[in-house]
């Protein structure tokens, strides 16, 4: 992934609780990688402060990730 080699298939290897928040962030966010849904009801500032920063996270790993597909012409 990325260029980096993973001993196991990190699917199975990641906590269950990081592989719910990815659905999340996947469920949340929008066109051109925002978030277009937040989790809960409200604002960002409503929002419990690690969930959006771990949203952020998985979006800088997806940004990561496109760009180096893109770079290497499958995306």
């Amino acid at each position: 992934m990325a260029g980096r080699e993973w001993p196991d298939n990190p699917r199975h290897s990641t906590p269950p609780e990081w592989a719910e928040l990815v659905r999340l962030w996947n469920r949340c966010r929008g066109g051109m990688g925002g978030l277009a849904l937040l989790p809960d009801a409200g604002g960002v500032n409503d929002q419990a402060a690690w969930t959006m920063a771990a949203l952020g996270m998985i979006g800088s790993i997806h940004a990561e990730q496109e760009e180096y597909e893109r770079k290497a012409g499958r995306g």
